[in-house]
């Protein structure tokens, strides 16, 4: 990432640097808003559930509480008790008769005064009774039905809920809550049995008001029974969150997961029955309109987004095209256009490099022009000049030396070496002092003798520039050993070596590269040689165009248009030190490729 982002232009930085700023102010702005709207609407929603749900509980109560005190009303009523007992002390058909006539009119009057109850009947020992305003299922048989059964097996409770079930009592299609409730009467010693019946579907009337404010109501009994409400929630779970919560209060809140969706839960219980209700509201619905504000956020966010980056793209285009036009011109440069010309009208640093850059080209086409006059004087003189083959040699090696004579090149290097560390441009400072030291170490004194320390100071600042071309693709280790550094060898070696690795070795390959120079000493006596090595892990040399060149270098041919550098290189080894001197190569194809520079230990003056 790091290597992604430094090979970026500058124009490209910019832009992401403001719109990483942006998304995580914008981001931070906007989560924290919504969390803080969402929360807020979420305590408001739980404030009042409570009071929707306390105000159901009351009415629920009070419903349930008139049809409880009514009942107990008329099972003590005098007449009532009077006829029950005439009838159960003294079961006669006369009796039996006023009984029913007596009982019935009573349960009318309970069912007119509450329209929650759907239907009323009464149980003894002796006989049953109802109103007559329904028909009843001869078939069914209290004692043996659930309602008798529940009260053989817990005998503590006298009033019983049931949940919600088709009529067992009467031939009726409709679905009914029952409620019985056990009593007796002064003056008979059994039990008896009451059956009040609510109505269902009156019960959900009840509570179609409330969903307006809640998704889904339920109403459960003690058992977990679900009495009304949606069929798909697990009643089970929603006693073991009220378990879990604890009831310290009249209402109880809380999170319920159901179906991947997260509900708010509000429950509370009914004192009549010890029925629970729960109200459950969507997380989803209840914060619905906050998805609306989200989206106009997100697009305003957007729009903002896109208003900066064309701000920042025109900004950063002003500050940089300058730079991308020097740049082309320097390609042009690069490739041998020297009639290449920046013109910059302003005055500022980029029209300090302009001037520079100017300069530095009008004199390099200088110098190819000279360059070129040289060349064709020695063209001329080595006509003239056949009779020494070895004095020739070493004329058109010094031609070759001399084809640039950069002392301007030097100090107008050290001037932009100065300038750009002044003004905190450490890359073209480095590249300046190392291209600096360069061309001293080039020039010699025009000597063409130096010490191996020279030698690798100025390969040294070659690998420095094409690193800082390269950035991180290139690195190299250079180790030789301080008793050699002082030792004398001719210039310009190592450098062509340590180019031929970039060029034709490290570039070919993915990959970080690395070149190594260090030495070795062979032999003993008069017979020690002295090898200098230039080691890369680059594409390496084929097998095949390996042996071709080794070939070509033990034989000391010149006249190859590739690879030239390297010819020349061991040209002026055999040259200066003898035919069995020179340059060899050793090679790995896709691995690794040696240059082997051989020549006597013994120190030599110039």
């Amino acid at each position: 990432m790091k290597r992604f982002f430094n090979n970026l232009q500058f124009r490209s930085k910019i832009i992401w640097i403001f719109g990483i700023m942006y998304f995580f102010t914008t981001a931070i702005s906007g989560v924290s808003y919504y969390q803080y709207t969402s929360h807020g609407i979420e305590e408001s929603f739980r404030v009042s559930s409570e009071s929707v749900l306390v105000q159901l509980v009351d009415t629920l109560d009070m419903r349930l509480g008139v049809i409880r005190q009514r009942s107990q009303g008329m099972l003590t009523n005098f007449t009532f008790v009077v006829s029950i007992v005439d009838y159960l002390n003294n079961p006669s058909d006369i009796n039996l008769v006023k009984t029913m006539g007596t009982v019935s009119s009573f349960l009318k009057d309970l069912e007119i005064g509450e329209s929650l109850l759907h239907s009323s009947y009464i149980y003894t020992d002796k006989g049953e009774f109802d109103n007559f305003v329904r028909i009843r299922n001869w078939e069914f048989d209290f004692k043996e039905s659930e309602y008798y059964q529940s009260y053989m097996e817990e005998t503590d409770k006298a009033i019983r809920w049931f949940p919600p079930q088709e009529d067992q009592i009467f031939q009726d299609i409709d679905e009914i809550i029952p409620c019985v409730r056990r009593f007796s009467v002064q003056g008979y010693g059994g039990s008896l049995y009451l059956v009040l019946q609510l109505k269902t579907n009156q019960l959900e009337h009840l509570l179609e008001g409330k969903y307006e404010f809640f998704d889904k109501i339920l109403i459960l009994d003690q058992a977990g029974n679900t009495i009304i409400g949606s069929e798909d929630i697990d009643s089970g779970e929603l006693i073991k969150l009220a378990d879990k919560w604890g009831r310290e209060g009249a209402v109880i809140t809380g999170d319920y997961q159901h179906d991947g969706k997260t509900y708010l839960v509000t429950s509370t219980v009914l004192s009549e029955n010890g029925w629970q209700i729960w109200g459950l509201k969507s997380r989803e619905t209840l914060l619905g309109s906050l998805q609306s504000l989200r989206n106009v956020i997100l697009e305003t966010m957007g729009f903002i987004f896109l208003i900066g980056v064309a701000a920042i793209s025109l900004l950063s285009h002003q500050l940089t095209n300058s730079l991308r036009k020097l740049e082309k011109r320097m390609s042009l440069v690069e490739k041998g256009n020297f009639n290449t010309r920046f013109f910059y009208p302003y005055k500022d640093e980029v029209g300090s490099l302009a001037k520079s850059f100017n300069y530095m080209t009008g004199e390099i086409q200088s110098l190819v022009v000279k360059q070129e006059e040289t060349i064709e004087e020695l063209k001329r003189e080595r006509d003239y000049v056949a009779e020494v083959e070895k004095q020739k040699r070493k004329a058109e090696l010094r031609a070759l030396q001399a084809q640039i004579n950069p002392h301007f090149l030097y100090n107008t290097l050290n001037a932009i070496t100065w300038q750009a560390a002044d003004q905190g441009a450490e890359e073209i400072s480095i590249l300046s002092n190392s291209l600096g030291k360069f061309f001293r170490i080039s020039l010699s004194k025009g000597a063409e003798v130096v010490t191996l320390r020279e030698e690798i100071e100025h390969v040294t600042s070659y690998l420095d520039i094409q690193r800082i071309r390269y950035h991180s693709r290139l690195n190299y280790q250079i180790n030789v050993e301080e008793q050699w550094l002082d030792y004398r060898v001719i210039k310009l070696i190592l450098q062509p070596l340590a180019e031929n690795s970039i060029y034709h070795g490290i570039k070919e390959k993915q990959g970080t590269g690395l070149i190594r120079i260090y030495e070795e000493s062979w032999g003993s006596g008069k017979e020690q040689i002295l090898k200098l090595i230039v080691w890369d892990n680059g594409a390496g040399i084929p097998e095949d165009k390996l042996k071709v060149l080794n070939d070509a270098l033990k034989k000391g041919e010149t006249d190859r248009s590739e690879g030239y550098g390297i010819y020349n290189v061991n040209e002026r080894l055999r040259l200066f030190f003898g035919e069995d001197y020179g340059l060899q190569f050793e090679s790995v194809t896709g691995q690794w490729t040696k240059a082997i520079v051989t020549f006597p230990e013994r120190n030599w003056g110039d």
